[in-house]
């Protein structure tokens, strides 16, 4: 299934928000939906926490939701993630009390609130990632109650009204679920009930007491930041599950929980992004910059869509250059060409290997021997990496091309496989389609 983000301009002209939608994790079943709770599954209100977005990001790719509902908002502060800040504007997490209406935050702040006020949510998991590792007594400066990481938090022990009021109950539960899977002894979950209501004024303003304000069942884990990140998200799906089965909803993955399986899943070679119309790229072995790539003009960077099969991909301006961002991790830099788009051409008529075929815009080819373009009125091709003229505007149709003849700096894969042959019609471009010599 494909997944689209678009990062929206709000109501302020000075600052880039998304609006925030949840993507539901549900059974084939529409009637199953309602036989089991419905769990909100949150990540990512800080940006520099990649330990909680990539575990959303995989609970989203590879587990199955078999009874009730698990609604996901993988990344809650997407403009933070993309540059990898804990808060453009401030701790999100701490705008859920009294908020200025002219905070940039405070359509998505609401937006949040909403969410979680829904009806038919019973429980809400925030997963963040948190230093050192918490202990209820102080051992080091590493072990202490001051530390938040490898914890499971609760704001206190009941919430009347709720569905599941027992919070005690079903984080010590928890807690013991993660624990039977531990990698080291020193990465020992602990309970830590922050007490809110009696003084804490800081976690007053956190998206867990709003939450338990609601009648919600809320509970937040942290994962350490000492950890790696494949570690991390570990104990992060650990804490998912072990709540899905405190709360009864029966679900399935389509790999075995271990962090070499977590990491190989971060790092899947089949991941892509496509960008606006463009052809859909691989996200990893990308070269580190793409130079000359077209991009809408008259367009802003966020409003560019993006779709991928990962749900934490995007795109962000940094100077003159817009980073492809997957999570924290910078994939490629473009350096942007800004041209008018022109989608009035389709297909283009190619021949691959010796075998004609009409070829769709923004498609991906594979061709083993050579390709050729067959000329189109009024339509230039342009073969980025090869040449057979000095013009700034060549047409390179009519040329049968093979792998040998491309300058392979010019490859968008550092395998040196991948090339784009770009198409414009007078002075806008109207598409690209990728080459790929297998």
């Amino acid at each position: 299934m494909k997944k689209i983000w678009l990062l929206v301009w709000g109501l302020y002209s000075w600052v880039f928000l998304h609006a925030i939608e949840t993507i539901e994790k549900a059974p084939t079943n529409v009637e199953d939906r309602d036989k089991a709770p419905h769990l909100l599954l949150l990540a990512g209100i800080q940006g520099d926490e990649p330990g909680g977005f990539n575990a959303t990001n995989l609970f989203l790719m590879h587990y199955s939701v078999l009874k009730g509902l698990v609604e996901v908002v993988p990344v809650l502060n997407k403009p933070s993630m993309l540059r990898n800040h804990r808060g453009l504007y401030g701790d999100m997490n701490r705008k859920f009390a009294a908020l200025d209406k002219n905070d940039p935050e405070y359509p998505t702040i609401q937006e949040i609130k909403s969410l979680i006020a829904k009806p038919n949510i019973d429980a809400v998991l925030h997963l963040h990632d948190g230093g050192g590792y918490y202990r209820p007594i102080y051992i080091d400066a590493t072990l202490n109650p001051k530390r938040w990481g490898n914890c499971f938090i609760i704001d206190q022990d009941e919430v009347k009204g709720a569905k599941f009021p027992n919070l005690l109950a079903f984080a010590n539960n928890t807690i013991e679920s993660i624990n039977a899977h531990l990698l080291h002894p020193i990465e020992e979950y602990h309970l830590k009930n922050t007490r809110t209501a009696q003084g804490d004024t800081e976690m007053q303003k956190a998206l867990t007491f709003y939450a338990i304000n609601q009648k919600k069942s809320a509970f937040a884990n942290e994962a350490s930041k000492e950890l790696p990140l494949a570690s991390r998200v570990f104990y992060h799906l650990q804490a998912i599950e072990g709540l899905l089965n405190q709360l009864n909803i029966p679900f399935k993955r389509d790999f075995e929980l271990n962090p070499n399986s977590v990491h190989a899943l971060i790092n899947d070679k089949s991941l892509w992004a496509k960008i606006s119309s463009l052809p859909k790229m691989p996200l990893f072995n990308l070269r580190p910059k793409l130079n000359h790539f077209p991009l809408p003009n008259n367009t802003k960077i966020p409003q560019i869509p993006i779709e991928s099969n990962a749900y934490i991909v995007g795109l962000v301006k940094n100077k003159q250059e817009v980073f492809l961002k997957y999570g924290n991790k910078l994939m490629t830099r473009l350096s942007p060409f800004y041209i008018e788009f022109d989608h009035s051409l389709e297909e283009v008529k190619m021949q691959i290997d010796n075998k004609d075929q009409m070829v769709k815009i923004g498609s991906v080819v594979e061709v083993k021997e050579s390709f050729y373009i067959h000329a189109m009125d009024n339509i230039r091709a342009n073969v980025i990496g090869f040449s057979v003229s000095n013009e700034s505007k060549p047409n390179e149709a009519g040329y049968t091309i093979r792998f040998k003849d491309f300058q392979k700096r010019f490859s968008l894969d550092k395998q040196e496989r991948i090339y784009r042959i770009e198409f414009y019609k007078n002075n806008t471009f109207s598409g690209m389609i990728l080459v790929k010599f297998v």
